[in-house]
């Protein structure tokens, strides 16, 4: 895969998201967008190219970590990872083709945008939805879910790290949006193993539900 290039973007105060964009390989009829927001797996995340892919890697400038989850000073970010998004998925005309991958805190964070970019698909995995002393837990993420809207295909891993899930995947079945939490992929020793297999899983969903 060729490398990408480590771009930016920046608000009117200034402050930067920085981030790295692999535009596809070759050309087709499904060129869709995916947006890897990494948690401990971050070397792998950020040189990760794939297939007919175009592939959208945020990291901040703090040591290479997305750092909202809780933090006020670091509420920009979100904003501007959501424009991000938005203007990629434009310029490459796949507004109907975003997708996220999200891992550890990552996780949380591709749930949350992918409802707000009006994703195709969300594959989360550890995600600590429901995380202590912050102001992002799990009922904030439950309140982005509205009855009669589009909504992303969920897939949630836990990893049998706990119950961090159960309220949030409670609500979509309520809502009847569509929530899987059996599609946990094994992590091996190869780069971008688990990715790869989300990504080909991917190419095979129905469209997210839309209401008419």
């Amino acid at each position: 895969m060729h490398e990408s290039t480590l771009l930016y973007i920046e608000d009117d105060q200034k402050r930067r998201l920085h981030y790295r964009f692999t535009p596809a390989l070759y050309a087709s009829n499904f060129v869709p967008l995916i947006v890897i927001l990494h948690g401990e797996d971050r070397d792998e995340a950020l040189h990760f190219g794939y297939k007919m892919w175009n592939v959208l890697t945020p990291v901040s400038d703090k040591e290479g970590v997305l750092t909202w989850y809780g933090d006020k000073d670091e509420g920009y970010i979100k904003a501007l990872l959501q424009s991000l998004i938005e203007q990629i998925a434009d310029e490459y005309e796949c507004e109907e083709d975003i997708y996220l991958y999200g891992n550890g805190l990552g996780g949380r964070a591709a749930i949350e945008q992918g409802i707000l970019c009006r994703a195709n698909a969300v594959f989360a995995s550890s995600s600590g939805i429901s995380l202590e002393n912050t102001e992002c837990g799990q009922e904030e993420l439950t309140g982005l879910l509205e009855k009669g809207k589009h909504h992303p295909i969920f897939y949630l891993c836990d990893d049998g790290k706990g119950q961090d899930s159960k309220e949030f995947v409670q609500t979509c079945k309520v809502q009847g949006i569509r929530v899987h939490t059996d599609f946990c992929p094994e992590v091996s020793e190869e780069k971008g193993h688990r990715l790869k297999k989300v990504l080909d899983m991917y190419e095979h969903v129905p469209p997210a539900y839309t209401p008419q």
